[in-house]
């Protein structure tokens, strides 16, 4: 299984080790590919056209982008499956919609 993680989060500090361990504890036989996490802060249309680049020349597998300037907020997460069986996990603030 293969899980690609696209954010914001920079490389500065432990959110992307953090993400990435809890994704090794969950799937531990899953392969996780790092897009990037060089997205400007809290720029949704920026990651959104990045992971619509970038997704077709990736591996099958579960997508997982976050990019959102209202985290720790009431906002909902969204699990999407499009038709060709590819799954996305992100924010619903539109970036998974390109």
């Amino acid at each position: 299984m293969f899980i690609t993680f696209l954010s914001d989060f920079g490389l500065q500090d432990d959110f992307v080790g953090t993400c990435r361990g809890v994704i090794a504890r969950i799937a531990p036989e899953a392969t996780v590919i790092d897009i990037t996490h060089g997205i400007e802060p809290l720029a949704v249309l920026q990651g959104a056209i990045v992971l619509a680049n970038t997704v077709p020349y990736m591996p099958d597998g579960v997508h997982l982008a976050v990019v959102d300037p209202g985290v720790g907020s009431g906002r909902r997460a969204l699990a999407v499956r499009d038709a060709s069986g590819r799954f996305y996990v992100g924010p619903d603030n539109g970036l998974l919609v390109p």
